[in-house]
């Protein structure tokens, strides 16, 4: 008769593999995975367990092991030439110190975007795979960075090393001029000014927070004051600082 396996006590004992697993390791018979088989120690331990003694004891004894999590980037004063990503004129450069090849979970950790982000800009043509490893694509660093920082100014993921996030903000009483307030704009030029994406400014039109003050063919046009004005009252503004026109 074939030995049994931890997986198939713990479904004897109707508990998960997991607590089985920490119930072993604290009653000094440790087992290395699910699917190994039983030792002698083991067996005999467990042929008198009960459900309650292991549910109770792996509470006890259960320790979550820290998450290891890759590093990829580091914050340095580099030279231009040698570098990847630069993040503003005092001269910081994100330097990139991960592998040159990222599966999916490792490029949505880079990026501090999902799993699902990844295979969206896949999909829609804006990063193609090196290959596979086991069953998850696989990328070229280098071709993620320009995905990200291609996609950046429509990706509403905060905190993300893309370029919309690293730009230095200032107030808009500091950038927007006098004159600039009865200046007409574009949808994007308008988002611009205040920090959010054009689908927010289309939303705001289409909810009635902001009417076009002109059309340029079926393009409808904005005055940067209404555009200030819709953003002040939008119960949906985004927490960050206006940027001004360029």
């Amino acid at each position: 008769m074939a030995p049994e396996r931890v997986y198939q006590a713990a479904r004897r004992l109707r508990v998960s593999s997991q607590r089985l697993l920490v119930y072993l390791e604290a009653h000094h018979a440790p087992h290395a995975t699910a699917s190994s088989n039983l030792t002698a120690d083991g067996a005999a331990l467990l042929a008198g367990a009960t459900t309650s003694q292991v549910l109770l004891d792996s509470a006890r004894h259960y320790r979550p092991k820290p998450m290891r999590r890759e590093v990829y980037w580091s914050w340095e004063q580099m030279d231009p030439e040698d570098d990847w990503y630069w993040v503003d004129e005092r001269r910081i450069w994100k330097n990139w110190i991960g592998p040159d090849q990222l599966t999916t979970s490792q490029a949505a950790q880079a990026w501090a975007v999902s799993t699902a982000t990844i295979r969206q800009w896949v999909h829609r043509g804006y990063l193609n795979p090196l290959g596979t490893k086991g069953r998850s694509a696989v990328f070229s660093a280098l071709d993620v960075l320009q995905a990200a920082i291609a996609t950046g100014d429509r990706n509403q993921q905060p905190g993300g090393p893309l370029r919309r996030d690293q730009e230095r903000r200032e107030p808009v009483a500091t950038r927007v001029r006098g004159k600039d307030l009865q200046r007409i704009v574009t949808a994007e030029a308008a988002a611009a000014v205040v920090g959010v994406s054009p689908s927010t400014i289309r939303s705001w039109k289409r909810r009635g927070h902001l009417h076009p003050a002109q059309h340029r063919g079926r393009t409808p046009l904005y005055r940067v004051a209404d555009v200030l004005a819709a953003a002040r009252r939008s119960p949906h503004r985004p927490q960050r600082l206006y940027r001004g026109l360029r």
